[in-house]
């Protein structure tokens, strides 16, 4: 059975209210730090839609130097053009993205659940207290946006892929181009969906995948170059780590912010949004290490028997492969940072987390399900026959 959308939407709307409505609320008038930055810089500088993507953002280069045409400069020059840069326009523009996303989770996840279990994964995606800085500051509008255009390129992708779409195919393409230009963590968008083709699609049909191939290797050609001319070239750029040990432990701290109880609920202000010193240290140590390298195993294994020994992997498999595969894919562009653990980075990866909780609860329910039909129905034992009868 197949749950109405809408009453995944009316759900999803209940969970967000439930997890973030008091908060936002308290939220909607308030300035951040990084506003008024963004403001002057946008006042100052752009001053037409063609200085959105030829005039650099409000950071003055070194670590922080990024182009983000989109996410930045025409979302502050729109806000300032539309809305006096009033900050409840902001933050309500940031809710409904917010929400947004989790929409297109759930229509994703309908696409590869089946009824009430495709509710699961954007239900706990929507409620995590660890993305509420990406609703709290208007300058995380970045990463909701490119989260935003990668789900739509993905639901987009999968469906043209189940139905044979060209169409679809090219807007998935482009959708995942307009992302670029939100933010550059986007560029992970081939590697997921090819893993979606690994998972699901046919062998012979490796050439559709290319398109998006193709616009990713253009992207990292010019991202660079962009930057050179935009940014001084003598400024310090980030801090990378690439030790496998460094490695784990950062998908460890982004794996155990998806449990809320071990986010406390604070002043971002007074937090920084850093790691919780707790999951930081708990994610630094042998066994968090240990346990990540097992995980990384398990899902390697899974994708070698879905593409090689596929009668062995059920579906429920698959879609846990898949979101798994999903987060660390979408967290890759972040966890080479040495000295840079935000919890804000793992929102994208969340999405895939749930999707994984999802394909346990799918496997779950059809075991149970097989097992309730296989058992012997219960009959009442015959009564006994007296001797007088």
């Amino acid at each position: 059975m197949r749950v109405s959308l809408w009453w995944g939407i009316a759900l999803v709307l209940a969970a967000f209210a439930a997890a973030h409505g008091p908060r936002l609320l308290r939220n909607l008038p308030k300035h951040h730090w990084e506003d008024f930055r963004h403001f002057r810089h946008n006042r100052e500088q752009i001053h037409s839609l063609a200085d959105c993507f030829r005039k650099p953002s409000a950071w003055a280069g070194g670590a922080e130097a990024t182009y983000r045409p989109l996410s930045a400069n025409l979302y502050y020059f729109a806000g300032r053009t539309l809305f006096e840069n009033r900050p409840e326009a902001y933050h309500a523009l940031d809710a409904g993205t917010y929400l947004l996303n989790a929409l297109l989770l759930l229509l994703i996840c309908r696409e590869l659940l089946p009824g009430l279990v495709a509710l699961l994964p954007p239900l706990l995606f929507v409620s995590r207290v660890a993305h509420e800085q990406d609703i709290a500051y208007t300058s995380n509008f970045d990463t909701l946006s490119y989260v935003a255009l990668t789900l739509t390129a993905l639901l987009l992708f999968v469906r043209a892929r189940r139905h044979e779409r060209r169409l679809g195919e090219a807007l998935a393409v482009a959708a995942f181009a307009v992302a670029l230009l939100c933010k550059e963590a986007a560029i992970m968008w081939p590697a997921l969906v090819s893993l979606y083709g690994w998972l699901f699609d046919r062998a012979r049909a490796w050439r559709k995948y290319l398109a998006a191939w193709a616009v990713a290797a253009a992207w990292a050609l010019a991202y660079p170059r962009i930057l050179q001319a935009l940014y001084p070239s003598d400024q310090p750029r980030f801090l990378l780590d690439f030790s496998p040990a460094g490695i784990l432990a950062r998908y460890a701290a982004y794996l155990a912010t998806f449990a809320n109880g071990l986010v406390p609920r604070v002043d971002p202000e007074a937090a920084g949004w850093a790691m919780p010193p707790q999951v930081a240290t708990l994610a630094g140590r042998a066994p968090a290490i240990a346990l990540m390298a097992a995980l990384v195993a398990f899902e390697m294994i899974l994708l070698v028997l879905a593409r090689w020994r596929p009668a062995s992997v059920g579906e429920p498999a698959r879609v846990t492969a898949f979101g798994l595969g999903w987060f660390f894919v979408a967290t890759s562009p972040f966890v080479v940072f040495a000295d840079r653990l935000f919890m804000r980075y793992c929102y994208m990866g969340h999405a895939g987390l749930a999707l994984a909780v999802g394909g346990i609860a799918m496997g779950a329910w059809q075991s149970w399900h097989a097992r309730a039909r296989t058992e012997p129905p219960v009959t009442a034992s015959p009564r006994p026959v007296s001797a007088t009868s």
